[in-house]
């Protein structure tokens, strides 16, 4: 019996909200889509705050924060939680503001965090850390705190960063093991031969400065392989990564490749290439936006307590896409808002997650309406589902029913009137940094 995840299913048969639509049909459905449309049913998306509070109901407490910040530094608190590939370790947290005692409390939702001790005290010592930059003297520089906030994080994510650089240093999982992809920076000379293609003659100089920065980046990577320091040498390629994703010109470049017409193979590897970048780029960007964010709002980073939400057991199920598929899952963004919705005390306004949302969570934070759906990969996991407990009251099983009745409204509506259409596999991590809309 695994005692650290809890049943989600404790509703007696009339008072579950899958009384109304049973989850085998809505599962079914589900199946309908992908045969319909692929693992894609919709595009990537980002959303607009002002649209969403336009049509939110009021929110009663009163924040320091702005919406967008609050769902930002969310957003880099579950990215720094998300250590391990694969749905296991997609982390999720809320930010709650302390308005009658200084502090805030991160609580954060995933799979496998709860029980990994190793996480957990990163993330407290971080959280210690920017407790001692918001509280910082005058003569202190936040420096002082930038460089072991840094260590902290890069010590943490060494491992995934080295999947992220495809180094011949990683151990490869199992499931990995017949995959032979070369070191990122061997896809380099791709970025450097696009440039060729993308710039006019006039904007020679420009494009030899992007060139330039690409080489010299190529050269960071390949002194890592080479060192036998990789602690300091990985500290030193991830920050010469994020001065690299935020220079103009790698910006503009991004854009243009972004907005090429032509979207050859080549010109998809490039994309892709600079989209990884950025992403290990983000580790150097985190640690300098939390510093700041500490400096700026002291009353709420000199206090930061951490709470993790109990994850929920899997569900048995016959009915998947995959042959495979015989489990249904909780996602981390779904055990926030039903933990919100039991306990009242305090709503946040945004849930932050390591990965854009796929389509079904996105789907039910529109129709749920009382958390910001910030963006989406539109990707399908149709082993998806939500917890039904008896500890619901009447008004919040008749709340779910709803929720569920809208989203299925939704997937039959797009089976009905989508072309079949398989569209791309985007990636799904959450894309910080310079040209995180590429």
């Amino acid at each position: 019996m695994d005692v650290t995840r809890r049943d989600s299913r404790t509703a007696s048969p009339v008072d579950s909200i899958w009384r109304d639509l049973p989850e085998h049909v809505f599962r079914q459905h589900l199946v309908s889509l992908q045969e319909r449309t692929g693992p894609t049913p919709m595009d990537p998306q980002a959303f607009s705050i002002g649209e969403w509070l336009s049509i939110s109901p009021p929110v009663n407490e009163s924040h320091v924060l702005s919406v967008d910040l609050e769902q930002h530094l969310a957003d880099d608190f579950a990215f720094l939680a998300a250590v391990a590939e694969g749905a296991q370790s997609v982390a999720a947290v809320c930010i709650e503001e302390h308005s009658q005692t200084s502090g805030m409390t991160l609580r954060f939702a995933a799979m496998d965090i709860s029980k990994n001790e190793t996480v957990k005290r990163a993330l407290q010592g971080m959280c210690s850390i920017l407790s001692r930059a918001a509280t910082l003297v005058s003569d202190e520089s936040p420096s002082d705190q930038i460089t072991p906030l840094f260590h902290h994080i890069i010590q943490l994510h060494f491992y995934r960063l080295l999947a992220r650089l495809r180094s011949p240093k990683w151990e490869k999982p199992k499931f990995l093991s017949k995959s032979h992809k070369k070191p990122l920076w061997k896809d380099f000379a791709n970025l450097v031969h696009r440039a060729q293609h993308t710039y006019a003659k006039k904007e020679k100089v420009t494009r030899g400065m992007v060139e330039s920065r690409v080489k010299e980046l190529a050269t960071v990577y390949k002194h890592f392989e080479a060192s036998e320091d990789q602690m300091s040498s990985m500290m030193e390629l991830v920050d010469a990564s994020f001065r690299f994703s935020s220079a103009e010109e790698i910006m503009d470049y991004a854009q243009r490749l972004q907005n090429n017409t032509k979207h050859t193979h080549q010109v998809a590897s490039a994309i892709k290439t600079l989209r990884q970048i950025q992403k290990i780029a983000s580790y150097r960007r985190i640690c300098l936006s939390l510093v700041s964010a500490a400096r700026q709002y002291p009353t709420l980073f000199q206090q930061v307590t951490i709470e993790y939400l109990v994850p929920y057991k899997e569900v048995p199920t016959s009915i998947g896409y995959h042959e495979w598929a015989t489990t249904c899952h909780v996602h981390a963004e779904v055990q926030l808002a039903v933990y919100y919705d039991l306990n009242r005390n305090y709503r946040p306004r945004c849930i932050g997650t390591s990965k854009w949302l796929c389509y079904l969570c996105y789907q039910f934070l529109s129709a749920h309406n009382q958390f910001f759906p910030s963006k989406t990969h539109g990707r399908i996991f149709d082993q998806w589902t939500v917890p039904d407990l008896v500890e619901f009251s009447e008004a919040l099983v008749q709340y779910y029913r709803r929720i569920l009745k809208e989203m299925d409204g939704v997937v039959l509506q797009q089976i009905e009137s989508e072309p079949q259409v398989r569209r791309l596999q985007r990636m799904t991590s959450c894309d910080f940094g310079g040209f995180d809309q590429i």
